[in-house]
Parts: structure tokens; C-alpha cells; sequence
């Protein structure tokens, strides 16, 4: 279905709540409730236990598939985005508990659903809200505005939900959190088809994605610690669940993200500045763009930027150990600092968030290697829960002098 027969459809639902009457699958083709989906509280305000005081007009509109508020993690002045904000049954819950000192955008491109949030907000005497126009591809919000971003069974609806996560990921603060309610698909759903009429009976109208799909676009977004939880079965592989993932915290001032061609010439730089030290590595010459991105995954590559310049100021990649089949959760990982940015808790920081990328990705095992003289990297990656195996000694010449090099790796204790 295209963006603007959505948009019109939850247009005519918010008409349909203005005029007193609850919205449900009876309203519309878009939803079959033959089933008892709402009835059973799968759907709409039945999955909600504190709507007491609400406005009945949040109320009828509601048509979200779970409560993100519950599992959000809100807290006293957080600022929280909600994504497809509907009536606003969630950015009014979110208000109740950020309180005074805190902030709720509610985002929705159906300009009759604004009209009634507004209306729905003012009832409630609730002014730290703000509803917003526009689409959950394009957040019109600055770069690390919103320390929460929650959703109701609206990801779903996207048709680029690439561009809605990487949008959310953008928006978030570092450490900020992701918790949305949204459907789901098992990975192993062989009929279609019928997939497909249960996702339409439901009212996911773009597809759904499968748990390995939404965890896969989550972690090329740049989040990490992410869990999916399935809740309700609609039956057929179709599931709602809870989706819940993180970005990396860091130091004020700087922002873990994925690394990006456009940051070729920069890392290449710190990659030389490491180099310089003569205890980093046995290259001497950081190599070229082409060569150093073919030797490494095309995900788990990540960069420390400096929010104020843009500089990046740190970055931590991953390589195939082998080929085998038995090794596709081993990797091989190198990590560098920029030397003027020492001491400032920025590689800890990248490679905590490298490791729970890692976990999240599958990985069980990752491994480098250090010279014994670089004692600073030795203490960070054993800070980080990496251990030394063994010394594998005068491995190689470098700058004419054979060095030792200490192997250590990291076994995850989750996979």
C-alpha cells in the first residue's frame, strides 16, 4: 500500500474517533477482527492497564499491537519521540512519566491524527507534549535530540524501514534507547501467501520483517544490545513482539556510529598515526581505502566522531578469521585511537559497543593480537574481558627487529 493510501486510511480513523465512535478493524478493510484480535487485547487501548484520566478520544484511536511505554525505561526528564504517534495515547502515558522536566514529541504524517493528539493533549492538560508533522523516514529533529524513541505497531507500516531505523538511530542521544512495539515474522514461514493475508488482516500493510531481518537492519543502524520478544501469535508466523536495542553510550561530545565510505580518508589517517607509534601493528603504511575495506566485514565496523567537527577520531573493524564453516562466529578485530584523543575513555567505549555489536551479530569469539609493548592496548582489551593466551614469539621483523606478539581473544559468555 502506498504512503499516501496509509496516511489516508489512519486520516479517516482519527475522523472516526472525533466523531465519538471507537476505532476497530470494523471500520475499515484494513482490519479483520473476526478472530477477536482486539477483543483479546491484542490491539488498540485493551493492551493498556493506566489509561485512567486519559481522554476517551486517545482512547478510541488507539490501534497500536502492545504498550512501548512499559518497556521504554522512561524516567524523570527524559525527552521521548514517538514514532507514528497516532491519537496519542503514548506520548500522553510517556508525559505522566517524565514529568515536568522532561519532553514528548509525537510524530505522524496524518494531519487529522495531529489534530486530534493536540486536542487529546490539551484535554489532559498535558504541556509537555508537542506533536509534529512529518514521516518516520524523515524525522524533522536535529542530530541527538531524544534520549527515548518508542512505537506502536508503525515501523511496520514503512515502506523503507532501512531509512526509519538509521532515522532513529540519528535523533537518539548516545546511550538513548529504542523500545517499540511492532510485528513480526518467524524466520521459517514457508506459505507466503497466507503470511501475507495475515499481515493484511492485522493491518501490517508494508510487510512485516522477520526477527532476523529487524535485527539485522537494527545493527547496520548502529544499535546494539538488541532483543526481540514475540508476544502476541496472530497466527501463520505472524507475531506482535517487543523490540528493544540501544545506542552506545560514550564520552559528552563524541558518537559511536557505523563507518562510512565517506570516512575513508579519516580513518586511514588514524590508521597511519597508529602505525607511527611502532607498536600497533608490523604494516608500517595504512593501506588504501579499497584494500582495507575488502580485508574487513562489510558490517561490525564502527568509528568514534566528534560531534562538534564531524572528526573521526577512532575506529574498530572486523575480519574473517576463516572461511570454514566452523568459524563463523571467530573474528579478528583491530582498533586505533587517535593519539591526541587519548585518555578519555573513547576506546573503552568503542570497544564495548564493538563487543555487544559482536554478540548481537552472532559472533562467539573474537580475537587480535598485541605486541607485549603495547601495554596500553593489553590493558584496555583485558578491561574489556579479553584474555591472553600465549606469546608467539619472534613472530615477524619489524623495522628489522623481531617481535614478540601476545594472542588474545574474548569468549562471550552469552552465545
Amino acid at each position: 500500500m502506498a504512503h499516501e493510501e496509509i496516511v489516508d486510511r489512519y486520516s479517516r480513523f482519527a475522523r472516526t474517533a472525533m466523531t465519538g465512535q471507537s476505532v476497530t478493524g470494523r471500520d475499515s478493510a484494513s482490519f479483520d477482527t473476526s478472530e477477536g484480535s482486539f477483543d483479546d487485547g491484542c490491539f488498540g487501548a485493551a493492551g493498556y492497564e493506566d489509561t485512567a484520566a486519559l481522554p476517551d478520544g486517545a482512547l478510541r484511536a488507539s490501534l497500536g499491537c502492545g504498550n512501548p511505554v512499559a518497556v521504554a525505561d522512561l524516567h524523570e526528564g527524559d525527552v521521548v519521540l514517538d514514532l507514528g504517534s497516532g491519537g496519542g495515547i503514548d506520548v500522553l502515558l510517556s508525559a505522566r512519566r517524565v514529568g515536568p522536566t522532561g519532553k514528548v514529541y509525537g510524530l505522524d504524517a496524518s494531519p487529522d491524527m495531529l489534530s486530534l493528539a493536540r486536542d487529546n493533549a490539551a484535554q489532559a492538560g498535558a504541556t509537555n507534549t508537542e506533536f509534529l508533522p512529518g514521516t518516520i523516514e524523515h524525522v524533522p529533529l536535529p542530530d541527538r535530540t531524544v534520549d527515548v524513541i518508542i512505537s506502536n505497531c508503525v515501523i511496520n507500516l514503512s515502506d523503507d524501514k532501512a531509512a526509519t531505523l538509521a532515522e532513529a538511530f540519528r535523533v537518539l542521544r548516545p546511550g538513548g534507547r529504542f523500545g517499540v512495539s511492532d510485528v513480526v515474522t518467524e524466520d521459517s514461514v514457508p506459505d507466503q501467501d497466507t503470511r501475507r493475508r495475515t499481515e493484511t488482516r492485522i493491518g501490517c500493510t508494508a510487510g512485516s520483517l522477520t526477527v532476523t531481518e529487524y535485527r539485522t537492519l537494527l545493527l547496520n543502524a548502529g544499535f546494539i544490545g538488541i532483543t526481540i520478544t514475540l508476544t502476541a501469535d496472530h497466527g501463520d508466523g505472524v507475531h506482535s513482539a517487543i523490540v528493544k536495542a540501544a545506542k552506545p553510550p560514550v564520552t559528552p561530545g563524541f558518537e559511536i556510529r557505523p563507518m562510512r565510505a565517506a570516512d575513508a580518508d579519516q580513518v586511514l589517517n588514524v590508521y597511519q598515526l597508529g602505525l607511527d607509534t611502532g607498536h600497533a601493528s608490523f604494516e608500517t603504511t595504512a593501506p588504501t581505502w579499497e584494500t582495507f575495506s575488502s580485508a574487513r566485514l562489510g558490517y561490525l565496523r564502527y568509528v568514534v566522531a566528534d560531534t562538534r567537527t564531524g572528526r573521526v577520531v577512532a575506529w574498530v573493524a572486523a575480519s574473517r578469521v576463516s572461511a570454514r564453516p566452523v568459524y563463523a562466529g571467530v573474528v579478528e578485530h583491530s582498533i586505533y585511537v587517535h593519539p591526541d584523543y587519548g585518555s578519555r575513555g573513547l576506546g573503552r567505549a568503542l570497544l564495548d559497543a564493538f563487543v555487544a555489536a559482536s554478540e548481537d551479530a552472532g559472533v562467539w569469539t573474537i580475537q587480535s593480537g598485541v605486541f607485549p609493548e603495547n601495554t596500553a592496548s593489553l590493558a584496555l582489551h583485558q578491561a574489556a574481558g579479553f584474555r591472553v593466551l600465549g606469546t608467539r614469539e619472534r613472530i615477524g621483523r619489524h623495522h628489522g627487529v623481531w617481535r614478540d606478539v601476545l594472542m588474545i581473544e574474548r569468549r562471550s559468555p552469552a552465545i
